[in-house]
């Protein structure tokens, strides 16, 4: 997943327009009501969240929360829109968070989360749509690559769309401040076993 976050980054990076205007950026993507019952991040104190280059990516305030993906060994923090997420590293030894997810020994289970309604379609040009996942919809394990011109095939293995295999699907873009990051309809939450 690392590997696909870093070509996320590279090609937020090249974003430039043609993505959704911002306007829902009050929640300042924290984690939205139907989502609550995963694992979270809560911040207990001001924190800034930093891209690979070192920039601020994110300033949260105290007591926001946010999503967590990439457990137990890459934790990373979700920015959840409504055109589709992007993940940011969190660095648990450093970020003021209360996290029960994160405990050593913390026994998790998970599933695929689509953040959007996602058309998806047979062919690379997007014409032929063969199904929609809904928003807020689970599933098992999705794989990404990225085609071009903002198109990702989507590796679904059976786990959406009535057992279809592969698709692709339209990149969106996310805008955070003056950064652009391209969007992931789909990605892995956890939950702690009961």
């Amino acid at each position: 997943m690392r590997e696909f976050n870093s070509l996320v980054y590279a090609l937020a990076l090249a974003a430039c327009g043609g993505g959704s205007d911002d306007d829902d950026d009050s929640n300042n993507g924290q984690v939205s009501d139907e989502l609550a019952g995963y694992c979270l991040a809560t911040f207990t104190a001001d924190h800034e969240l930093l891209n690979p280059l070192g920039d601020v990516a994110l300033r949260v305030e105290t007591g926001q929360r946010y999503l967590l993906t990439g457990l137990p060994d890459s934790p990373a923090i979700v920015y959840q829109h409504r055109d589709g997420a992007f993940d940011l590293e969190l660095d648990v030894g450093t970020a003021p968070i209360d996290a029960p997810c994160l405990a050593d020994g913390a026994a998790l289970t998970s599933e695929y989360v689509a953040f959007a309604q996602l058309d998806v379609y047979s062919d690379q040009a997007l014409q032929n749509r063969v199904c929609t996942i809904e928003k807020f919809m689970a599933g098992g394990p999705v794989g990404y690559g990225y085609v071009a011109n903002n198109v990702y095939e989507v590796l679904l293995d059976g786990g959406f769309c009535d057992g279809l295999e592969t698709g692709f699907v339209p990149a969106t873009t996310v805008m955070v401040g003056d950064m652009g990051h391209v969007g992931v309809p789909i990605l892995q939450l956890f939950q702690l076993q009961e």
